[in-house]
């Protein structure tokens, strides 16, 4: 990505994480000639943006600032990449132009570290812990070493029978029934 024309940051929008941005840091970019509050609503019905899907609405209430008028009822806006392109088209200026590349950099970006840190052993993984198929998670630094002990360990301490390939093939299944083993809650998956 080039230089960071203005702050892209994660936030929520529908209980979903997405990339959004300031409406009142796009409005300077683009060098509108309106009032921000006149801009922004005026954008908002023209377009048919809705809340809590193109942009979340952030009211700040407080005290006026002294030695300066308004600002007691300020009203910020949190716009989505789809809904802050739009409106830098809408623009039809050199400065549109450029946000529009920009946020289409932003995805490329985006898109490329998503597809990087998913290998399929991590979307392996992601899937299992949204089916609820996963009963023991442990965290361990970047680049620390396992050990088979240690794997064991966690296999047997989740309940699980860990024997020999060789030996599993050679023990009849009703002794790996869990009425005929030990009583210490080992159980066979």
């Amino acid at each position: 990505m080039t230089i960071q024309l203005i702050p892209v940051f994660n936030g929520t929008i529908s209980n979903e994480t997405a990339l959004l941005c300031n409406a009142r840091d796009l409005h300077a970019f683009l060098g509108v000639g309106k009032v921000f509050a006149a801009w922004i609503t005026s954008r908002i019905a023209e377009y048919g943006f809705t809340e809590n899907q193109d942009y979340i609405l952030l009211s700040k209430t407080g005290k006026q600032s002294l030695g300066g008028r308004g600002g007691h009822n300020r009203k910020d806006y949190h716009l989505t990449l789809d809904t802050a392109k739009e409106l830098a088209m809408v623009e039809r200026n050199e400065k549109g132009r450029q946000i529009r590349r920009y946020f289409i950099e932003c995805e490329k970006k985006l898109r490329e570290d998503t597809t990087s840190t998913q290998s399929p052993l991590n979307v392996d993984i992601i899937m299992r812990v949204r089916n609820g198929s996963v009963t023991h998670i442990e965290h361990h630094k970047s680049g620390s070493v396992i050990t088979t002990e240690w794997a064991i360990h966690l296999l047997r301490k989740s309940g699980w029978i860990v024997m020999p390939r060789d030996e599993l093939l050679n023990t009849p299944l009703a002794q790996l029934m869990p009425e005929n083993l030990p009583q210490t809650g080992t159980c066979v998956r």
